[in-house]
């Protein structure tokens, strides 16, 4: 089976994230309130589904570094919770295993929770951006 995306050979489907970030920086996309309001709700469905507390969701400023460490301090502590597990929340997420492979390998030197937490805001943004792309283009059915 082909990994490439329409006509262009050369971006494959795990590039699109990256490609997206290209277009749109995300402190940018952060800042958009509307989009900031969507990725809370997003993030706290995505916490909820996979029994991790969302209550500091909420209360989160439109800073990536915050709410960054807030999430890698949410997964250190769900480490000693039984009813709790890191990987259904990346799967929740949609964050698929060679996605995590590879960051865990390119950024071996950092705290693997600090590169999950990474990994989350970054897809759960990506889902919001996209479901608010396809919201704005779908119109009424022409015949």
């Amino acid at each position: 089976m082909d990994d490439t995306v329409g006509e262009q050979p050369d971006v494959k489907k795990n590039d699109i994230s990256q490609s997206m970030e290209d277009v749109i920086p995300l402190e940018h996309q952060l800042n958009s309130r509307e989009l900031f309001e969507a990725f809370k709700e997003q993030l706290i469905k995505d916490f909820e589904k996979s029994n991790f507390p969302s209550g500091f969701i909420n209360d989160l400023p439109a800073d990536y570094h915050c709410i960054h460490e807030k999430i890698v301090n949410e997964l250190l502590l769900s480490e000693t919770r039984a009813d709790s597990t890191l990987m259904h929340l990346v799967n929740r997420i949609d964050i698929s295993e060679g996605q995590l492979k590879k960051h865990l390998h390119l950024h071996g030197n950092q705290n693997h929770l600090a590169i999950i937490a990474d990994l989350i805001i970054k897809r759960v943004l990506q889902k919001v951006v996209i479901r608010k792309h396809y919201q704005q283009n779908e119109g009424p059915i022409t015949e």
